[in-house]
């Protein structure tokens, strides 16, 4: 029980910073559901080292709708040797890609779906996910 408790702070700490980086000019307050943009490669390390706490805190929101959702392509921030930062975090993409493929029961899953579809996104282009604080949720896609 203990280890669930520190592995939800630490990605609850994770995401407060992330949050804080991610609500910066670049990531003003969308006007529309699935406004699409751009994230740090820090941003998005810091997600796909926090795979397994991201889908815990995905499946623990409740009332999540497709207006919380956020698809950033990331593809301007993977250049040269950060390209490499994917290729060693496969096995934890294919992790999350799975959970996406095989958890259509769960609502949260279903709205996350939902948003991706509305963003001309399949699940084997997510990469990974961030659960904000406010329970907002950052999908990061190549």
């Amino acid at each position: 029980m203990k280890s669930k408790t520190k592995v939800r702070l630490a990605a609850g700490l994770s995401a407060g910073a992330m949050m804080l980086s991610l609500t910066g000019p670049a990531f003003a307050a969308p006007s529309q559901a699935n406004q699409t943009g751009q994230a740090t490669f820090g941003n998005l390390i810091a997600a796909l080292n926090n795979v397994n706490a991201e889908i815990n805190n995905l499946e623990a929101l409740n009332n999540l709708t497709i207006q919380d959702v956020r698809v950033v392509n990331v593809e301007d921030v993977l250049n040269g040797n950060n390209v490499n930062a994917l290729n060693n975090n496969a096995v934890d993409i294919a992790i999350l890609q799975d959970f996406l493929n095989n958890s259509l029961n769960e609502n949260n899953v279903e709205v996350l779906n939902d948003a991706l579809n509305s963003n001309n996104v399949v699940i084997t282009d997510v990469v990974a996910i961030d659960v904000l604080s406010g329970g907002d949720i950052v999908v990061f896609t190549r």
